[in-house]
């Protein structure tokens, strides 16, 4: 017996899978490393889903001279 299946083509951007740095690292640290052309917002956002789902873990806050303090992840346990 043939077996249809009817796959609806996803239309916008594909996917992108983020491969986290060891150690600590900031967004700025996964943007520049230049693995992906994704913007700023787009690996917060994907930080964020990983943080909530137990991936990454808040490690502090590194404050600058002049401007708001970025924060630290590590990759969790």
């Amino acid at each position: 017996m043939n077996e249809v299946t009817n796959t609806k083509k996803k239309r916008g951007r594909p996917p992108v899978s983020v491969n986290w740095p060891d150690g600590l690292f900031t967004v700025k640290d996964v943007m520049n490393s230049g693995q992906h052309k994704l913007s700023g917002v787009s690996i917060q956002l994907k930080i964020n889903k990983a943080v909530k789902s137990g991936v990454l873990k808040v490690v502090g806050r590194m404050k600058s001279p002049s401007g708001r303090p970025r924060v630290q992840y590590t990759k969790g346990d």
